[in-house]
This record gives C-alpha cells, sequence and structure tokens, in this order.
C-alpha cells in the first residue's frame, strides 16, 4: 500500500508541478495578447490584425478544398508582408510604445461622456456666439490615429477653454480640426478628407465638406460651427443636421454614445478597436 501512495504521490507531483506550468504560460500569453491589443486600440493596426486573423481562418477552411488551399496558401505570405508593409508606420509607433514602457502602464479610466459632451457643447455654443469656425471630432469605435498624425499633439483633458483657446483666430492650430477620444484631446489643426459628394451645393463651406468626408469615411462624429453664419452643425454617417442650439445638440451626441456604448455590450471586441 505504501508502495502504492508513493508511486501516486510521485506522478501527481511531476504533473501538478507541468499543470501549473502550462497554466503559468497561458496566462502571461494571454496578458501580452491583451496587453498588445491596447496598445494599437484607436489606429488603424486593428486592420492589420483582423487581416491576419482572416487569413489563418481561411487557412484553416480551405483544407478540406486541395485546390483553393493552394491558392490560399500562395496569397498568404504576400498579404502579410502588404500589410506589414501598408501598417508600418502603425507598428513603428507601437514599438515605440513598448519601449516607453506602455505594454505594462496602466489605463486611465475616462471621464463620464455626459460631462464630455457637457463641455464640446459648452464650446460649440461659444465660440457660434463669437462666430469662430471651428471642427471638433469625436472618435467612436473607428481609430484616428492617422489623422490625428496630420496634426499637433495636444493630449490634454477636454474642457470648454481649451477648445475656445484653440480655435480662437489668432491661435497657431485654430485652421484645422480637433480630435477628441475619450476624456482628452488627442490632437489640433488636423486636415480632414473632403467629402466625395457631387450633389453638394456650391456654397458648402470646406469646413462642412471636411465634416462630411471623415463621416463618410469612419463613425466619427463631427461638432461644426460656422464662421460665416455662427451656426451649429452636426455630421454624422456623411449627413448634415444644420442650425442645432445646444439643447438638441447635447441631446443627439448623448444618443449617439449610448448607441455606441449598446453596440460594445452586444459585441465585446468592439472594445479593443
Amino acid at each position: 500500500m505504501k508502495e502504492i501512495l508513493a508511486a501516486w504521490g510521485s506522478v501527481w507531483s511531476s504533473g501538478g508541478t507541468k499543470l501549473l506550468v502550462n497554466l503559468l504560460d497561458i496566462a502571461l500569453v494571454s496578458y501580452l495578447i491583451y496587453r498588445l491589443l491596447l496598445l494599437v486600440r484607436g489606429t488603424r493596426a486593428v486592420s492589420l490584425i483582423k487581416g491576419l486573423l482572416v487569413l489563418i481562418v481561411l487557412l484553416w477552411v480551405t483544407q478540406p478544398l486541395p485546390a483553393l488551399h493552394w491558392l490560399v496558401r500562395q496569397v498568404t505570405l504576400p498579404g502579410v508582408i502588404a500589410l506589414v508593409i501598408i501598417f508600418q508606420p502603425e507598428l513603428r509607433m507601437t514599438l515605440e510604445r513598448i519601449g516607453r514602457g506602455g505594454l505594462i502602464g496602466h489605463r486611465v479610466a475616462a471621464e463620464s461622456e455626459a460631462q464630455i459632451i457637457n463641455r464640446v457643447t459648452a464650446a460649440a455654443e461659444a465660440l457660434a456666439t463669437q462666430r469662430y469656425g471651428a471642427l471638433i471630432v469625436l472618435e467612436r469605435d473607428t481609430g484616428l490615429e492617422d489623422i490625428a498624425r496630420t496634426g499637433r499633439r495636444i493630449d490634454a483633458e477636454v474642457s470648454r477653454e481649451l477648445l475656445c483657446s484653440l480655435f480662437f483666430p489668432r491661435s497657431p492650430l485654430h485652421d484645422g480640426a480637433v480630435i477628441i477620444r475619450g476624456s482628452r484631446v488627442l490632437a489640433a489643426a488636423c486636415t480632414l478628407p473632403h467629402s466625395d459628394q457631387s450633389s453638394l451645393p456650391a456654397s458648402m463651406g470646406m469646413r462642412h465638406r471636411a465634416a462630411l468626408g471623415i463621416t463618410e469615411r469612419t463613425d466619427a462624429v463631427v461638432v461644426v460651427v460656422s464662421e460665416e453664419t455662427g451656426q451649429i452643425a452636426l455630421a454624422v454617417e456623411g449627413e448634415l443636421q444644420r442650425n442645432l442650439k445646444r439643447v438638441t445638440l447635447s441631446e443627439r451626441l448623448l444618443d449617439l454614445m449610448e448607441a455606441r456604448a449598446e453596440r460594445r455590450s452586444t459585441f465585446p471586441w468592439l472594445r479593443w478597436q
């Protein structure tokens, strides 16, 4: 009996140690993947990851089909190389953040979206009163890092005073768009793509065309203040809502952000985009 118990103890000792090592290995790999996903969140590198996942799934699904599987294998390596070349700036930025200790850094909880919206609408109202033109872009699920790189990095808390000072006509950063991510002003003086719509009236200014352009390409929301009329407009999904008052603008923005929160709760993988 003692010999049997000793044998079982020896087996469990070696097996238990191996199990703990495997669990530790899985935990470390999972944590590293999680931190890397947080690093690329909000950048076009998310598209790179999606592309790689699609290639992996295609390789697995097409195994019973020899000809199609061979074709997918032939395009996989060139496809991966092409994706790496296309998204080289995002990958370089990610490596730089890792070098600065970003991999194990702590994320700061964002302020209430209602508070941010209140500050944005207050700034829009103040700018409209003074007839100072403004373009305020609120990032949602689609990352705007490539747009932010066209301007000047700010990385400051959103406030009415900051937004008004950025769009003051004598400010060196007033000509362009401000990008807001969460509770932070990400960048200012950014260049937005113009709308491709051919039906836009000739009287529509460049700010409104730029606001429509970015919302046609991303899910961002843009608050526009006209320098000529002092009116506030909201651009969403390639459509423009004009002549909005502060209360209406605030309600509309809250509805859009609540819809985003519901979508993320339904599709949890959107949280790291």
